[in-house]
Parts: structure tokens; sequence; C-alpha cells
């Protein structure tokens, strides 16, 4: 049933074949307890409930977490963690071995929520990093590079006032933005404009008053 690799085919098929007649389920809890594992991997994310559930980022994170972890068998724990109280509350459900891993999102560079972890020796992976030299697994994007691109795009179409809207500067995928804009305006010839750029949460109401704010400094800007 849990596919050890000693077992031998035919020893495979005739427990299939009893699996299937007799309608059996295995007792999670009990393969659980047997195997030291709990299937179960949370996800974390330190912001508010409202955004979580409003902002189609956060909702298509937690489908395609949810949809992954489905196919191999595994349960998603969703965990907002904002507080210290929050922090060490959750460090006490993980210490009581509770999940086999952390998955982790949207975590700002002062969150210490993935080294303490880290510590507890529990397999963990963030959805972003904190800084340039972040200690703990991570998958990111060249956000660096995509700020470089689209300067250098809306520059081939002759625009030359570029401004941008960065996101929270305490959180390394804004500050990496906002560095490859500066590169590629530099690469361009073109000197950085203070007025042109601005910075906002990652949300809709957050960006609508950032550009209004744009529009009010720099009414010149072409992009």
């Amino acid at each position: 049933i849990n596919g050890a690799p000693r077992v031998s085919e035919r020893a495979k098929d005739a427990v299939a074949r009893a699996v299937a007649e007799l309608g059996y389920l295995p007792n999670q809890a009990a393969r659980a307890l047997a195997g030291s594992r709990t299937d179960a991997v949370a996800l974390v994310i330190p912001e508010t409930e409202a955004r979580v559930f409003s902002e189609p980022y956060f909702l298509d994170l937690i489908r395609g977490v949810s949809a992954e972890l489905a196919a191999a068998d595994r349960q998603l724990l969703l965990t907002l963690v904002r507080t210290e109280a929050e922090r060490q509350r959750f460090e006490h459900y993980l210490a009581a071995q509770r999940v086999d891993g952390v998955l982790l999102a949207s975590v700002h560079g002062d969150d210490p929520l993935p080294d303490r972890i880290a510590r507890l020796g529990l397999p963990v992976v963030m959805n972003g990093r904190r800084s340039e030299a972040e200690p703990v697994a991570y998958v990111d994007s060249d956000n660096i590079g995509a700020g470089r691109a689209a300067v250098a795009h809306l520059v081939g179409r002759g625009r030359s006032r570029i401004a941008t809207i960065s996101g929270p500067l305490d959180m390394y995928v804004a500050r990496a933005r906002l560095g490859g804009y500066r590169a590629g305006l530099a690469e361009a010839g073109i000197q950085p404009d203070e007025s042109l750029e601005a910075t906002a949460d990652f949300t809709e109401e957050g960006g609508r008053l950032a550009m209004r704010e744009l529009l009010e400094r720099a009414p010149g800007l072409d992009a």
C-alpha cells in the first residue's frame, strides 16, 4: 500500500486487488505514527484576512499550492501569522511535529519566522526572499531583470519620463524591482528623477493612491 520498493510486483497486485474488493481506506493517523509523517504542509502568509481572501495573487497562490499538495496526497494547512504572539503559538504548534514542512509567502525583511522554523529542523521554503543574502531556501523571480526589461521596453517605444510604483521597501521584491528600474534608466542614459518614484502596498487601492500622487507631482510623465 505504501509503495515500498522491496515488495514484489506479484504481492503488490494481490494487495491492490484485496484493497479494491474490500473498499479499504488507510488510516492516515496510523500511517503518520508509523512513518513519523503527518502528510500535511503549512502555508504561512503574514498578512490580514482581508488581503489574503480578496486579492487575486494570494487566491491564485493558495489554489496552486492546494492543487499540488492534493496531487501528492498531502493536506494543506493555511495559517496567517502577523504578530509575535501568533509566531510563538505557531512555533509551538510546529514543535509538536504536526506538519512535515512549511511554505512561506509575502515575507517582510524583518520577519524572524523563517529562521525560527529552520532552527526547529523542519523543511521550509519561501516564496520570494528577505534579502540578497537569504539563508533560508527560497523560490524567486529575477525582479531586477524584470525592472530593467520593463524600462527597456518603454524606452524602445519612445518614452523618456518613465515613472514607477514600488511595493513596500521593507520587502526585497520591491527593492529589487526599484533597483532594476533605476538600472534600466541608467542603461538608457536617462537621469533618475525622484518625482517619478512612488511607493505603495501591494493592493489596488495602494496603487491607485500612488498613481494619483505621481500625476500630481509629475503631470508630464509619459509611461
